[in-house]
């Protein structure tokens, strides 16, 4: 323990990165008691502190006038007029040096935000040069055709019409033929159903094939 012509006015840098200065006249002791939570109310909630600077051989009065001088000095100053104008070199230079972390840390969060906005980026010029997955469009299901048998007024039977007697009908109905696109709108039956039944029908010699493709009744 000092004794009067010993104290110590000090700074120290809190957790928050707020300023304290303090007198005491066992600094060691005191930085403890600080760090453990019993220092100044002030410090209580902010530790750990940091101790950047330090006045040595005061008596406690110049002490106390110090730190009032200092507690009323901006943040940015306090060093300095600790230093009586004369920063302590070594603390001045591992402020510095806490400084350019905090800028470095500043600088890898930038890039990391930086990296996961231009990955957002990427996903979305993906997704619009990706082409749409081809959506299976489901046949449309020729409707059924059917031919009710009455007899004395009564229906006796519902006979479903087949596919061949249905697209012939139609062929037979069409004096001046009928193409297979013609025939696909009026049955509802794709080009493949069309096609086969026409082979069919040419085959068995019920209908012949005119220029361009155009179905006739023989």
């Amino acid at each position: 323990m000092t004794r009067d012509g010993k104290w110590v006015v000090y700074l120290v840098r809190c957790a928050d990165r707020s300023l304290y200065c303090g007198i005491t006249n066992d600094l060691k002791k005191r930085l403890n008691a600080h760090n453990l939570g019993k220092g100044a109310k002030y410090t209580r909630s902010r530790t750990p502190v940091v101790l950047l600077g330090t006045r040595f051989n005061m008596t406690r009065s110049e002490a106390l006038k110090l730190e009032h001088r200092i507690k009323k000095t901006p943040a940015d100053r306090k060093l300095t007029e600790l230093g009586n104008g004369k920063a302590d070199p070594k603390m001045k230079n591992t402020q510095i040096l806490q400084d350019i972390q905090r800028e470095l840390q500043s600088v890898v969060k930038s890039i990391q935000q930086l990296a996961d906005s231009l990955g957002n980026m990427a996903t979305t010029v993906e997704k619009l040069v990706q082409p749409d997955s081809p959506k299976v469009s489901k046949a449309k299901r020729a409707p059924t055709r059917k031919k009710v048998v009455v007899k004395d007024g009564v229906v006796e039977k519902i006979k479903r019409i087949p596919a061949s007697q249905i697209v012939y009908d139609i062929i037979q109905k069409s004096p001046q033929g009928i193409d297979t696109a013609g025939l696909m709108k009026a049955t509802k039956f794709d080009q493949r159903k069309i096609h086969n039944i026409t082979f069919r029908l040419k085959k068995l010699g019920r209908i012949t094939t005119g220029q361009r493709g155009v179905y006739k009744k023989r």
